[in-house]
């Protein structure tokens, strides 16, 4: 569920994976497979040294943002300053399990702030990634 502040919105979404954290983590943290399980229209690429280029031709993005990646944590974190940011994290859970939380902030004047079809857009993707990367690394086990 969105939080909405004044030019600030929120969004996480959150799924349980019948893989262990690290092989999840591996996916994740791994940037060239990216394209594997982020949902169409998001496109990112690494372009080395940390750096992506993220391009989402729907909402006019093509900007240049930072890549963290935390294996002592089990977590990826990004930025395009200074209007977004997000993070992903691994979790172990239960026997073989793991759970991921993927969560994104905008940080400034852009229409997800604003709620309707662009949130609406947003909770849709972050779904859609956790579907996809859930079966990136169901399947590639």
């Amino acid at each position: 569920m969105p939080g909405y502040r004044a030019g600030m919105a929120e969004f996480e979404a959150e799924r349980g994976i019948h893989a262990a954290a690290e092989q999840v983590f591996a996916v994740v943290s791994d940037l060239d497979r990216l394209p594997e399980w982020l949902p169409s229209p998001v496109d990112v690429r690494p372009t080395g040294g940390g750096e992506v280029h993220a391009d989402v031709p729907e909402r006019g993005v093509d900007a240049e943002g930072t890549v963290r990646v935390r294996p002592e944590q089990l977590r990826v974190e990004w930025a395009h300053a200074p209007e977004y940011a997000g993070w992903l994290q691994v979790e172990h859970a239960e026997g073989d399990r793991s759970s991921v939380l993927l969560h994104l902030s905008f940080l400034g004047d852009q229409p997800e702030t604003r709620g309707g079809t662009p949130a609406a857009d947003v909770r849709e993707w972050l779904d859609d990634a956790l579907t996809r990367l859930e079966r990136v690394v169901t399947t590639s086990a």
